[in-house]
């Protein structure tokens, strides 16, 4: 393959027989044709090893077989085999339109003077807002744009994303491996830590299919809950140590709606790891104690304003409904 190409797609691949024919086929069919295609199979058990032969002979794919390692190994490994300038993540279950790629040439093309380290774009899925700024923003703007990602949940998907591989190769960055869940969350708020600019554009041509399910319906344990605060609270210090000179307060309050949720959730974690009643308490008043910005309510989802709601009740009320909430599989 040409070493010079400008856009790597890795495809993570695990036990995708029924959806990757078409994510492929997809893949294949862009109008812009500068690309190469890195799937890595990650010990698929089922037929997927088998149709991704079919393709193996294609000239801009390369097919990885290895040993099941988790989707960030996968993704991991697809990061060290690629060649392009740009690196764009699909899932095996989601499929782009034609002019997917051309958009984001298109986009680069009107920046030729600015080396552009991050182009964001919107999901085709109704479930997710959409990003509401749109251009070309500097390294100062950043902040507001980062907090305009989280308000609007859009800064932990990584498939609206054109991200730069140099960045990446230079800053030594990878996947997360060994946290399922929150990982590509990590990944992008890690990645824009390195960034000088960003483009935001409206286009849409990337198809979510999210087939596996939302991961606010699978539950985690508590520990793990733990773990992916600690990461988070990480590495939102390392953002607003960057960018302490800069506007951060919209930035702070999209990352309070996401602490918030994340505190309520480690509470109601406790229900299913089977913690003692006065463990739960302790962990319902210390969530009321702490202050939230004005206005973080409406940022929260559907789920999260009902616990958020009955969290607000005394103790011992809030104790007792999240338990019937818990008993009816709310959570």
């Amino acid at each position: 393959m040409n070493e010079k190409i400008m856009f790597s797609i890795v495809i993570p691949v695990y036990n995708a027989q029924n959806t990757i024919h078409r994510t492929l086929l997809s893949v294949l069919n862009q109008s812009y044709t500068d690309y190469e295609v890195v799937i890595v199979n990650d010990g698929s058990t089922d037929k997927s090893a088998t149709i991704l032969e079919e393709f193996n002979g294609h000239k801009q794919i390369k097919v990885i077989p290895q040993v099941n390692g988790g989707v960030s190994s996968a993704r991991n490994t697809g990061l060290k085999n690629c060649a392009g300038e740009y690196v764009i993540f699909l899932d095996s279950d989601d499929w782009v339109d034609d002019n997917f790629l051309l958009i984001f040439k298109e986009n680069l093309n009107s920046f030729k003077d600015n080396s552009v380290d991050l182009i964001i774009g919107n999901l085709k899925d109704e479930r997710i807002r959409p990003v509401t700024q749109y251009g070309f923003f500097s390294a100062e703007d950043i902040p507001v744009i980062i907090g305009e990602l989280e308000v609007t949940d859009n800064i932990g998907y990584l498939h609206n994303k054109c991200y730069r591989k140099k960045i990446i190769d230079d800053s030594g960055m990878c996947f997360q491996e060994g946290v399922s869940m929150s990982e590509d969350l990590l990944f992008n708020l890690r990645y824009i830590c390195q960034v000088n600019n960003l483009l935001v554009i409206s286009s849409s041509s990337y198809h979510y299919e999210n087939l596996s399910g939302s991961l606010s319906k699978k539950r985690v344990s508590h520990d793990e809950l733990l773990l992916r605060k600690k990461h988070l609270a990480d590495t939102y210090d390392a953002i607003i140590k960057k960018y302490k000179n800069s506007n951060l307060k919209y930035f702070m309050k999209g990352i309070s709606r996401r602490m918030l949720a994340l505190d309520m959730q480690i509470v109601t974690s406790m229900y299913y790891s089977s913690f003692p009643q006065s463990g739960i308490l302790a962990e319902i008043k210390n969530l009321k104690k702490r202050k939230y910005p004005k206005g973080i309510f409406n940022l929260l989802n559907r789920n999260e304003k009902v616990k958020f709601f009955i969290m607000r009740l005394n103790s011992i009320s809030a104790y007792y409904a999240l338990g019937i909430l818990y008993r009816m599989h709310f959570f």
